[in-house]
């Protein structure tokens, strides 16, 4: 109970006037105040008739009981965290694809390319209502689609990438996930990066190194069978991420979609994404009950 506080301590100053309304009605209604000042206490009771049989349920107890459950409510008491449902809506993922002549490598069937639109469109299914957005590189990069949740605009927009289209061959994958970062950070709010190539090359690995802006994961695009670009492995290593072999099934991207959920949840809890629970709907229950002991017969306060 270490963490136990209130989320808003200024409805405790309502317990101020409730207990003062509370104790002025008692005392004003206690009809035998004057008698116990004159007579002591152990004879008066044997002169009151009727009195012994009261009960404590007095209907002016059972207001301020209902009065101080419903302040400490509204107070909202609380003593656990849980994850912002806001961190989870707004954030995404920003998706850097590697399009060069490499990438047309027909190792992979159809081509690497093409098999990595395939990819991303089956990470869009997955992630189907969160925010993805797109950028390209080669010797250059370029922003395609900032962070959005039409998948539609995606799926159509990459249909179309081929080397050609690239103004410089090359590997600018530093510049790319320098890019990446800044979309990320212009919502505010925690995201994460995937890399989808097939190899980084050499010169780019000393620039990533302590560039660990945003989590990053890297998805493969060489064929399972052949061994893993040595520069894409080390880039990973740098950025502390993990790369994800090809898969002929949906298991790639099902494992890149748990993971940037992962990776979010971390790095919001890091950055304040989470929140306390407001724990005072479980008062509510004691509240109704001392609402239904108004239902008794007599219950009134003149």
């Amino acid at each position: 109970m270490a963490d136990f506080h209130f989320l808003r301590p200024y409805w405790l100053v309502a317990l101020l006037p409730a207990l003062l309304i509370w104790w002025g009605y008692v005392r004003k209604s206690d009809q035998l105040g004057r008698w116990r000042e004159t007579i002591d206490p152990h004879l008066l009771e044997h002169l009151l008739v009727g009195q012994q049989g009261q009960s404590r349920l007095r209907p002016v107890n059972v207001l301020l009981a209902t009065w101080i459950a419903a302040i400490l409510a509204l107070a909202g008491p609380a003593w656990q965290q849980e994850p912002s449902p806001f961190v989870d809506d707004a954030a995404g993922l920003m998706v850097l694809i590697k399009v060069s002549e490499t990438m047309q490598s027909s190792d992979v069937q159809p081509s690497r390319l093409e098999r990595a639109k395939q990819k991303l469109k089956d990470l869009l299914e997955l992630r189907e209502g969160a925010s993805t957005g797109l950028i390209v590189y080669s010797g250059s990069a370029h922003l395609v689609m900032p962070l959005t949740r039409d998948d539609r605009i995606i799926s159509a927009m990459i249909e179309d990438l081929t080397p050609e289209l690239m103004p410089v061959e090359g590997d600018e994958l530093a510049q790319a996930l320098q890019l990446a970062e800044r979309m990320v950070g212009q919502t505010g709010l925690p995201g994460s990066v995937l890399v989808i190539a097939d190899a980084v090359a050499p010169a780019q690995q000393s620039l990533l190194t302590g560039a660990k802006g945003v989590p990053v994961q890297f998805l493969s695009m060489q064929s399972a069978n052949a061994p893993l670009d040595q520069g894409l492995q080390k880039s990973a290593e740098a950025l502390d991420g993990k790369v994800v072999r090809l898969s002929v099934d949906t298991s790639d991207v099902e494992q890149i979609a748990a993971r940037a959920r992962t990776e979010l949840s971390s790095v919001a809890s890091a950055d304040g994404g989470e929140r306390w629970r407001d724990s005072g709907i479980l008062l509510l229950p004691l509240v109704a009950c001392c609402l239904l002991l108004w239902f008794r017969k007599g219950a009134v306060i003149g």
